[in-house]
């Protein structure tokens, strides 16, 4: 179990933010059906949709250009400083119906600058301004590579949450309990759990794992406030090795509402749950016409 996210980028490349940074704490269920508690999953996911497709059905986001600011939160790395991200990424369908995930990226600050990406051939990097193939043997930039295509996985498949909520395998029952933050007021809200076949771990980087999930929905606004997801092995959750992802400050874009704040924590061994980096979406662009050619590596 990797305790926190390596180079290239401080803090890794987590997901989401809540304001307030602190241990996160969430009360048992009391009641698992109170009054007002969606009766099932799809009228969970009804209610998340509405909420998240404000304007009704919207077509499926494959592809977004993005620019995000990264800021470390793990004590082990706040001097590793802020640092800032160029992404762009499609969802690339091969002619035998196979999925690539391509993507093209620039961080800057931290005292480096780094330009890395995957094309129809793999993962290659830009070294003393050319593009070669990132071996291997160089599990610090490969390992890097690998965990920000899973932050832009993650990115895209929270744009469609009610999506996720329908692709729950055995679901337990929607219950109701807070969510709190630190010494942020609780938030009540619907929650249910239930595992999914793959999910992009960042903690794992390469690894899309079975996993168990849990969401907590907003009882107030229908909006995915947040998940937890623990990788299964031999179909039981392991502990110490769970990732919580929070969203906060949505605001509307093409139809979507996307969450501009975001922070991800990591279990730790007391099985508290730390946060590692904050993000912020300062750009987005849902609908960037790109090609497979676009992702080709610079070849000068």
């Amino acid at each position: 179990m990797r305790s926190h996210l390596p180079n290239p980028v401080p803090g890794g490349l987590a997901l989401f933010l809540i304001a307030a940074i602190g241990t996160t704490q969430v009360a048992p269920t009391t009641d698992p059906t109170p009054s007002g508690t969606p009766s099932d999953l799809a009228a969970l996911a009804a209610r998340v949709d509405a909420a998240h497709r404000p304007n009704g059905p919207v077509p499926a986001v494959t592809a977004f250009r993005a620019a995000l600011s990264i800021e470390p939160l793990a004590i082990e790395q706040e001097q590793s400083g802020q640092v800032d991200l160029q992404v762009n990424y499609l969802r690339w369908v091969r002619q035998d119906e196979r999925i690539r995930h391509l993507i093209r990226y620039e961080v800057k600050g931290a005292g480096r600058e780094i330009v890395q990406g995957r094309d129809r051939n793999g993962f290659w990097q830009l070294f003393q301004g050319k593009a070669q193939d990132i071996p291997k043997s160089d599990v610090e930039s490969r390992e890097g590579a690998e965990r920000n295509t899973m932050l832009a996985r993650q990115l895209l498949r929270f744009l469609d949450p009610a999506a996720v909520v329908r692709s729950l395998q055995r679901p337990g029952a929607v219950a109701t309990e807070p969510f709190q933050v630190g010494r942020q007021a609780p938030i009540e809200c619907d929650t249910v759990e239930g595992t999914l076949a793959g999910f992009p771990l960042l903690r794992l980087a390469g690894a899309d794992d079975p996993v168990r999930l849990k969401l907590w929905v907003g009882k107030a606004d229908g909006r995915l406030l947040a998940v937890l997801v623990r990788p299964e092995r031999d179909g039981k959750p392991v502990d110490r090795e769970a990732e919580l992802i929070r969203f906060a400050d949505y605001r509307e874009q093409n139809g979507v509402l996307i969450p501009k704040q975001l922070v991800s924590s990591f279990e730790d061994a007391d099985g508290q749950m730390r946060p590692q980096s904050r993000v912020f979406l300062t750009e987005l662009d849902l609908r960037p016409e790109f090609t497979v050619d676009d992702f080709d590596r610079p070849t000068s």
